[in-house]
């Protein structure tokens, strides 16, 4: 196994038509606050290897009070467009609800800028040594495919994600990918995040969620978490489809994707983690570590690379107001 070059999973980037109201939506459902909010220069679109211009003038960042991790950035962006409802790349996140998660349920419901796609469902894995689970999910302005998860259960081996708020941070980031793909290598065998979760399913959520018929080759499911104490802190759901099913579009490599686009990481290596994507076929490094005096990098340096389905990433030496 590759050394492990990330630890926290800082931050999602979301682009969406309007990002004031979804700074709404965060802080008047969710309870979320404004962690900062910066003007977007040429130096920090440089960063992010995106063309001048094209995502709006002004960068928000939300997190769940006082936490340091899981956070949501906004810009602005266009609605994506997609030909399948299995997205390719990053295509939704996973926010942890520690109670009332009916409630939270029923006020997403009526507001304009949310639509539920499902109402409150039960999964067991505890098979596969994780939990039982009640989770419900949906569409933000922008077409941003957002899960709400509240734990039953413990699982055997780990904590399940807590929070001291009622709605907390992003504990899992989706990636969706072809089953032939390189993405397992990638981030367990490039950048070392370790596997915690593995299970193979044919017949449970996945098919009931996207109505999936049952001839439809299996689907499974990898989670990849960072070098730090706990539940690595927020990391990657990595889901393999078969290629039929996956959503064609490619990726534009200077723009950001509509709804979720961009997933952050904080390293304490940055020339070390650098110098392994600079060199593996299986990324395209598109900026060089740069330092950035602004939030959330307090001064450090960041850089952004593709990953092997084409999914954007961040990499910050900080992360702080």
């Amino acid at each position: 196994m590759a050394r492990p070059w990330v630890t926290a999973m800082a931050g999602v980037t979301i682009a969406c038509p309007e990002p004031n109201r979804l700074i709404r939506l965060a802080t008047d459902v969710l309870g979320w606050e404004v962690f900062c909010s910066e003007r977007i220069d040429d130096e920090q679109q440089s960063s992010w290897g995106i063309a001048s211009q094209s995502s709006g003038k002004t960068s928000t960042i939300l997190r769940s009070r006082g936490t340091d991790r899981g956070m949501i950035r906004l810009v602005e962006g266009p609605k994506r467009v997609y030909q399948s409802p299995m997205k390719s790349r990053w295509s939704g996140i996973e926010i942890v609800v520690t109670k009332d998660l009916d409630r939270l349920s029923d006020k997403l419901s009526a507001h304009s800028d949310f639509e539920v796609q499902r109402p409150i469902l039960k999964v067991d894995f505890t098979h596969a040594g994780a939990n039982i689970h009640d989770f419900f999910y949906g569409y933000a302005l922008g077409d941003a495919h957002i899960m709400f998860t509240m734990a039953e259960t413990q699982p055997e081996t780990y904590a399940f994600p807590d929070s001291p708020n009622p709605v907390g941070h992003i504990f899992d980031v989706h990636l969706e990918a072809d089953s032939s793909s390189q993405s397992q290598e990638f981030y367990e065998g490039t950048i070392g995040m370790k596997m915690v979760f593995d299970d193979t399913l044919n017949d449970s959520m996945f098919y009931d969620t996207w109505g999936l018929s049952r001839d439809t080759p299996k689907v499974r499911m990898s989670i990849f978490k960072g070098d730090a104490d706990g539940f690595g802190l927020g990391g990657i759901e990595l889901r393999s489809y078969d290629s039929a099913t996956i959503d064609p579009s490619s990726a534009i490599e200077d723009r950001f994707d509509g709804g979720v686009c961009m997933t952050s990481f904080t390293v304490k290596d940055i020339d070390g983690l650098y110098a392994v994507l600079r060199d593996s076929p299986l990324a395209t490094v598109l900026s060089k570590p740069q330092v950035l005096n602004r939030a959330p990098y307090a001064g450090g340096r960041a850089f952004s690379a593709l990953g092997p389905q084409g999914e954007r990433l961040e990499f910050s030496e900080r992360w702080s107001a």
